[in-house]
């Protein structure tokens, strides 16, 4: 008994003088990339790849548990290959399912074909999204993580109404628009970024349609930074709330469709249709193939102005205005919630924007809420495309300062966009294509956001 004695008090003395241990463990990281780029998404023989796209991923480890945070150059996700990937990820790496973030940059040019991914495209990336997990994983190296914010003026609210013409997609300086980008870097030992974590909210739209594949601006901010610190830096770009959010200078819209495929068809009387102008492009003629290739430069000097812009933003505030420090507790949690749901009565003819279609009870709209804490830095997830006012109400009620809401995450919400309560009544595309009934989704992406942080113990 006193061997027991004494032996408790000797253990209770270590823990003492050496503080918490689990508080005390030294941060660590790592990162990688890897190719996604697949030529079979060239859908004409003059359609062209502009620069390649990739998977990227950050490790990291607290000294008890990991946490992956992963960037895919894609529009969007096969949900049920993406949680089979997530869980091979999470059983070869050891991080725990709920710690993992694996989001789009929502890129509209990640395929001349469409814009929905299937089973068979996205198995590749499946795998690998398991193997640049795995790579990064075994490049762990002592790090620290910062925080920063600032603003960068390049998204505009795209749903605008005026008298003479209704809804339209459009740009609205007046809407809500979070210029915010958050920064989240992981530096490591020498003074070099091991990552680099990004967050703005403005829909990559710029080759839409062009006959190019690209990663768009994201790719050109993650690439800006990675060349400025000799590939020595993976830099991972996410979609903030940009479910209204385009461009405000979009390149693309002047130059027009003539000389990257005709797109007869695609405006019905019933407006702009997607698959129509997809499935009418047709091949770029060898005289018009000069001013073609010219067009795709011109897009893309744009393309990299914003990418370069954002990049720049970015190291600025690691550089000048983040805080770092090397212990950082890992928690993360997920939950489920459902909406009431609606289907359109006009699927054989849908309307584009500007009139109602009508609707009948559909099955609900399920989303997956996450928050991933490292520190004090909350990365706040959600399954689908959501309204800018959601997310700044998020950060405004959030009990933590340093939120990051990342969105098109950890799959592929059966909602279409999810538009803020107070939008329920405009007839812009994104509302009335919306599977949500009004009044649900904002709340509870909100409240379960939330909670879980208190949940974290924030």
């Amino acid at each position: 008994m006193k061997i027991h004695s004494a032996f408790c008090v000797g253990l209770l003395a270590l823990l003492l003088a050496s503080g918490n241990v689990f508080a005390q463990s030294k941060l660590r990281a790592g990162a990688a990339k890897v190719d996604i780029t697949q030529e079979s998404d060239l859908m004409l023989p003059t359609d062209v790849i502009r620069d390649r796209l990739f998977a990227r991923a950050i490790v990291v480890d607290d000294g008890i548990t990991c946490a992956i945070l992963m960037g895919l150059d894609l529009s969007g996700v096969h949900d049920e290959t993406l949680q089979d990937a997530i869980a091979r990820t999470s059983a070869a790496t050891g991080c725990p399912v709920q710690n993992i973030i694996v989001s789009v940059t929502h890129v509209h040019s990640s395929s001349t074909k469409t814009l929905n991914v299937s089973a068979e495209n996205f198995a590749p990336v499946a795998a690998s999204i398991v193997s640049v997990a795995q790579m990064a994983k075994s490049r762990l190296a002592p790090a620290r993580i910062g925080y920063g914010t600032t603003k960068v003026d390049l998204n505009v609210n795209r749903d605008q109404y005026t008298a003479e013409r209704g809804w339209r997609q459009a740009a609205n300086p007046e809407g809500s628009s979070d210029k915010t980008l958050a920064v989240a870097g992981f530096m490591g030992a020498d003074g070099t970024p091991i990552a680099v974590y990004m967050n703005y909210a403005m829909h990559p739209i710029n080759f839409y349609l062009r006959g190019a594949i690209s990663a768009d601006y994201p790719g050109e901010a993650s690439r800006y930074i990675e060349r400025l610190f000799d590939d020595r830096t993976v830099a991972v770009f996410t979609q903030g709330a940009s479910g209204d959010q385009n461009p405000a200078l979009n390149l693309a819209s002047l130059a027009g469709t003539s000389v990257s495929g005709s797109t007869q068809g695609a405006n019905s009387p019933q407006g702009f249709n997607t698959n129509a102008a997809a499935n009418s492009r047709q091949p770029v003629s060898a005289e018009n193939l000069p001013a073609f290739q010219q067009r795709i430069a011109r897009i893309g000097e744009l393309v990299t102005m914003e990418g370069t812009l954002i990049g720049a933003r970015a190291v600025d505030v690691l550089r000048n205005s983040a805080t770092f420090t090397d212990t950082a507790r890992i928690w993360g949690g997920q939950e489920q919630v459902s909406c009431p749901g609606r289907d359109r009565l006009d699927i054989a003819n849908p309307v584009r924007e500007g009139s109602l279609p009508g609707y009948k009870d559909g099955v609900d709209v399920n989303l997956k809420i996450g928050l991933l804490r490292i520190g004090d830095i909350n990365f706040a997830t959600v399954t689908g495309e959501v309204y800018s006012k959601i997310a700044m109400r998020l950060k405004a009620e959030s009990p933590a300062a340093k939120t990051i809401v990342v969105t098109l995450a950890n799959g592929r919400a059966n909602s279409n966009y999810i538009y803020n309560d107070d939008a329920f009544n405009r007839l812009s595309f994104q509302v009335i294509g919306s599977r949500l009934k009004p009044g649900c989704a904002e709340g509870k992406i909100v409240d379960t956001a939330i909670k879980l942080m208190h949940l974290s113990g924030e």
